[in-house]
């Protein structure tokens, strides 16, 4: 009975002592997804939990608005829906219903 997945991979190091001992390299997280359109997110590293504590907060995600949540594409748009809100050339039902919790946040 394995104590962890098959999909780990496995090496065999020797110990001091001389008897074999398998080692278990932990997979990799997958990468940052965008919250509206699902692309990878860029500036925002593959650690695990522990690696991601050990990183200061400005290395964890790029500093602007929505960083580490949305990708560029999708920030311009809802940049540009919350300014025309504001304006008043466009009304709430207009705006893609994906992007109504970001433009009210």
């Amino acid at each position: 009975m394995a104590a962890f997945p098959t999909k780990n991979k496995k090496t065999t190091k020797r110990s001091p002592g001389g008897k074999p001992s398998v080692k278990h390299k932990p997979n990799k997280p997958s990468a940052a997804t965008c919250g509206v359109c699902g692309s990878q997110l860029h500036g925002v590293p593959r650690r695990s939990t522990v690696g991601m504590a050990k990183l200061a907060k400005t290395e964890k995600r790029p500093e602007r608005p929505f960083g580490g949540v949305l990708c560029h594409a999708c920030v311009m748009a809802i940049v540009k829906e919350k300014a025309r809100l504001k304006a008043g050339t466009i009304t709430p039902r207009e705006v893609d219903f994906r992007h109504l919790k970001y433009v009210k946040a």
